[in-house]
């Protein structure tokens, strides 16, 4: 039986819902609790450590942006290509839910710095005319990319409350593209009506591998692969039949279905001190390669590759300047004074050090084998062990000629992050299967179980640096009104394990240690 156009409307509504959650200078630093001849130096850094066993990423020239240029586009622009009509957030035969699943132009948290119409619209969508002339609304980066933390809105500070546990499209998989008929009572013209049906088709054949199993967790490393292997390696032309197999193996080389790889998306602000992007290092050349890859679900060619890619490089440019936030509570000097020592001895070989502005801190670029920080493998193996083949797609794309995938040069493995804002980037470790820095540093402590209180960011521990959780039963075990909520860590791609670091601290050194952390 034909369905009515509300009906369709209704439909589609999770695509669009799911859709939005997805898509993401010198500093001066006060003296503040240290003063000025408190900070680190790397002269200060032992000889001692684990930082012996790591191994340096050179840096790689980065093309020049425009930063100015670069951030009217991230909170303005068109780099989505394609996007719903906008004229449907009003239309009365949408019955209000196209509205809702955008959030009310009145509504939703806007910010400033944004043109014309995204003066009103919530800070993670974006209206822009396609090329086409249609005039849509699309998610933009800071849906993954921006942050809330003690009820202030943060750019670069990674999403720590999107819930795709529906997954990237909402369950809307087989939703076939509108009639004319439906489309011309929807009141959409040609281009309109190519936009939303593009949309829905695009859409629906991404969402059963992008199910994540507790909020919180990103479904970037899936997608990144979904997308590969929707386009045409040479000429990038979309095809809503998979191109190449989604396919990830097992550390046995077992096909696994519907693979689950959460992760947890780090700060920008990290950017502009490594050499190599992710949490892996695998990200090796220009940066702005695989950002630009991952807003190609309605990329047709390469020349309309090379216009999304010019945005980004302007883009990255303005990334370049984000700073990390402050730390807005008290901050005890004296034991801060003491957790330095502590830090300089354990952390700063690794991790970097820090002075009173960008200029005066140092970073190592340190790459380190899995056998040594012995954290959840899946992520530094996924290019050798569970998807070889979509990084031999990626390098020999357009992507990959301007962004590498390096994946086992000089070995798989993951960088030591710079600690900069480290605070307010919860939950920990690359999966978020951390809870508070007080549990990275006390490894044996760490609940296999557990959930956040509550995903309100004035809601912060302020003694152990993260979200106030409570330990849990098994996922498998819960109501279903609380299984999304838990962290399962016996789970693939969710071990607690590794990084043990700290677990020879006193509690009075952890204590010091997490004071110190507050002043970066």
């Amino acid at each position: 039986m034909q369905r009515s156009a509300r009906s369709y409307v209704l439909a589609v509504q999770g695509i669009f819902l799911s859709t939005l959650q997805l898509l993401g200078c010198s500093h001066e630093r006060p003296k503040g609790a240290l003063g000025g001849d408190a900070a680190v130096g790397a002269a200060d850094v032992g000889p001692d450590g684990p930082w012996q066993l790591g191994v340096e990423i050179p840096a790689e020239e980065q093309k020049a942006g425009d930063p100015e240029l670069g951030r009217r586009i991230l909170l303005n622009g068109g780099y989505m290509a394609c996007g719903i009509p906008a004229k449907l957030l009003n239309n009365p035969l949408a019955m209000g839910t196209i509205g809702s699943a955008f959030g009310p132009t009145s509504g939703g948290q806007t910010m400033q710095g944004r043109e014309g119409k995204n003066r009103d619209m919530p800070y993670g969508q974006n209206v822009f005319i396609t090329e086409s002339g249609a005039e849509v609304i699309n998610i933009n980066c800071l849906m993954c990319h921006a942050g809330s933390f003690n009820g202030e809105l943060i750019v670069g500070l990674g999403t720590a409350d999107a819930d795709f546990t529906g997954g990237f499209g909402g369950g809307t998989a087989g939703i076939p593209a509108l009639s004319p008929a439906l489309t011309s009572l929807l009141g959409l013209n040609e281009a309109e009506t190519e936009q939303l049906n593009m949309m829905i088709t695009r859409s629906a054949v991404l969402g059963p591998e992008t199910v994540m199993r507790t909020v919180g967790q990103n479904p970037a490393e899936a997608m990144a692969i979904l997308l590969m292997t929707h386009h045409e390696l040479d000429t990038l032309a979309w095809s809503d039949e998979e191109v190449i197999p989604f396919e990830v193996f097992d550390e046995d080389g077992q096909l696994i279905e519907h693979p689950v790889m959460p992760s947890d998306p780090p700060p920008w602000w990290r950017a502009k001190k490594k050499h190599a992007l992710f949490y892996n290092g695998m990200a090796r050349g220009d940066h702005r390669g695989t950002m630009a890859l991952a807003t190609s679900l309605c990329v047709d060619d390469v020349e309309e590759a090379k216009r999304i890619d010019e945005m980004f490089l302007h883009m990255q440019a303005y990334i370049t300047t984000l700073q990390a936030p402050l730390y807005p509570f008290e901050i005890d000097s004296e034991l801060a004074d003491k957790g330095k020592v502590f830090y300089t001895r354990d952390c700063a070989g690794c991790h970097g050090t820090y002075g009173d502005s960008d200029e005066q801190d140092t970073y190592p670029n340190l790459l380190f084998p899995l056998d040594v920080i012995q954290t959840d493998p899946i992520v530094a193996n996924g290019g050798v062990k569970h998807a070889p083949q979509m990084v031999k797609w990626y390098n020999k794309s357009f992507y990959g000629q301007i962004t590498r995938m390096v994946v086992d040069d000089p070995f798989p493995g993951y960088m030591a992050p710079p600690l900069d804002g480290i605070w307010a980037t919860g939950p920990f470790l690359h999966n978020g299967s951390v809870p508070t820095i007080e549990l990275v540093l006390n490894s044996k402590a760490r609940p296999k179980y557990w959930k956040r209180v509550d995903y309100d960011s004035a809601n912060f521990d302020q003694e152990a640096l993260g979200w106030p959780f409570q330990a849990t039963g098994s996922q498998a075990d819960a109501l279903f009104t609380d299984k999304k909520h838990i962290y399962d860590s016996t789970q693939w791609g969710q071990s607690i394990k590794g990084h043990t670091f700290g677990d020879h601290l006193t509690d009075s050194e952890r204590r010091a240690l997490l004071e110190y952390l507050k002043t970066l």
